[in-house]
């Protein structure tokens, strides 16, 4: 399998919501992963299918930059998460906390994936990502294992 396989399994869906380690790998090019990444931005970038980001994974692309005062960075992930095309952040509504917490109670994932996730059920789409213990689990939506695709 790869980068081909991964993307046909993502284009199967109008709407995927894009956990924050496929975003990091993008924003930080990591190898092997970053191109998987890459890959998937160009399909939203260009509307082949649309994206959602969860706002805690807003939180956790800025922590590490603002800790280190890289205000440049800091910058250029908020121009990322305000103007890139076909990506819409989602907020912590009432009905995604409640969901999060039938996630969590069901999975006992952490509260922050756990609300990824519920934004992803509320929304009814699947999630991309690159968590092997999301993969092993029953998240009530697909969840698109990058990890399967691509090997470091």
């Amino acid at each position: 399998m790869g980068i081909k396989d991964f993307l046909k399994e993502v284009e199967r869906f109008p709407v995927i919501l894009i956990d924050t380690n496929i975003a990091i790998y993008l924003l930080e090019d990591i190898p092997v992963y970053g191109k998987g990444a890459k890959e998937l931005f160009r399909l939203v970038q260009v509307g082949k299918i649309k994206a959602f980001l969860s706002v805690i994974t807003a939180i956790e692309l800025l922590v590490r930059p603002m800790k280190a005062e890289n205000e440049e960075l800091v910058n250029n992930i908020k121009l990322f998460l305000n103007h890139f095309p076909n990506l819409k952040l989602i907020n912590v509504s009432k009905e995604i906390a409640l969901k999060a917490a039938e996630i969590r109670a069901a999975t006992n994932l952490k509260v922050p994936d756990a609300i990824i996730i519920a934004s992803a059920v509320v929304n009814s789409c699947p999630v991309a990502g690159n968590d092997l213990e999301w993969a092993r689990k029953n998240l009530m939506i697909p969840y698109i294992y990058l990890g399967k695709y691509l090997e470091p």
